[in-house]
């Protein structure tokens, strides 16, 4: 259930994140389609959540990498499901020096599998220089 995330980040958010001594968080949350027998199991949006609460990874505020180990996932519920598990990631910054979410990243939301490939590279720039965030792998 494990794989691996690069952060990278645009030279404006670098001298942001530095200034303000700020730190990164990547969070990470596994679901998937529910099997017809499951279906009384599924959260609003009709799906089976396998992790109760987000996993999350800090990294220094220079960016690099992040382990997202999977050991949040309730392995019991993989039974619930139709097909393979899936993995929404989103990075944010650790919110250490302004109640607010400075950053704006790329994100993952698929296959698993997908994710566990290879290093998956996630870019992000400050919110305010509204840059183009993709869906990644």
């Amino acid at each position: 259930m494990s794989f691996d995330i690069n952060v990278t980040l645009s030279k404006k958010a670098a001298a942001k994140l530095a200034a303000e001594k700020e730190r990164i968080v990547v969070f990470a949350s596994y679901y998937g389609d529910p099997k017809r027998s499951a279906e009384k199991r599924v959260n609003e949006i009709g799906q089976i959540d396998l992790t109760p609460q987000d996993e999350e990874v800090e990294i220094p505020g220079t960016a690099g990498h992040a382990h997202i180990s999977g050991t949040k996932v309730d392995t019991k519920r993989l039974d619930w499901l139709a097909g393979p598990p899936e993995v929404n990631v989103n990075v944010a910054s650790a919110r250490k020096s302004s109640p607010d979410n400075l950053l704006s990243c790329d994100f993952i939301d698929g296959p698993l599998g997908d994710a566990q490939r290879k290093t998956v590279t996630l870019h992000c720039g400050l919110i305010e220089e509204h840059v183009d965030t993709k869906l990644k792998p």
